[in-house]
């Protein structure tokens, strides 16, 4: 009951916001299509099963303010070893500062081999979801920066919280 809650909320959260900030094209900091515009490394810890986590990112590109951004992970630790790669949609609202707050879903795939002490292997592969919000903001040399929050509904990590930059 309390994971079915949690992903309605996300749900809303994800539909309600694109109405919140209605974003003309001449708002746009740097336009792009739809295409392949770099990819990026991502770190940050998670939490159910407590993990280190590493990875990568892909940008192909946005139609107005909706961008996607798939990613690929590696999680680490409490006897979990996890790959898991996510499709994510986020949606950028208008520039606050330096700052891009974004926010966005994404379905992904992983596979945990979970290896407990004096106790046999396991390896399980799931399906779930994933709630995510964050900023990005431009460096001095041309590229982005991001940190992130995203609850996870039936996936990997309940909690994660990254970081990392676009090349």
């Amino acid at each position: 009951m309390k994971r079915m809650t949690l992903g309605l909320l996300i749900l809303a959260f994800v539909f309600a916001t694109p109405a919140l900030s209605e974003e003309g094209d001449d708002d746009r900091e740097r336009p792009k299509n739809f295409g392949a515009h770099g990819w990026g490394l991502r770190f940050g810890i998670g939490d159910d099963p407590d993990q280190i986590i590493v990875g990568a990112q892909w940008d192909f590109g946005e139609f107005k303010a909706v961008h996607l951004e798939p990613n690929v992970e590696l999680s680490v630790g409490d006897n979990h070893l996890t790959l898991s790669g996510l499709f994510a949609v986020h949606y950028r609202f208008r520039s606050v500062e330096q700052f891009r707050p974004y926010a966005g879903a994404g379905l992904g795939l992983a596979v945990t081999r979970f290896d407990p002490p004096g106790a046999g292997s396991d390896t399980d592969l799931d399906i779930g979801l994933r709630g995510l919000g964050g900023f990005n903001w431009a460096l001095k040399n041309g590229r982005e920066a991001f940190v992130e929050l995203s609850l996870g509904v039936d996936f990997v990590n309940d909690i994660q919280i990254m970081g990392g930059w676009s090349f």
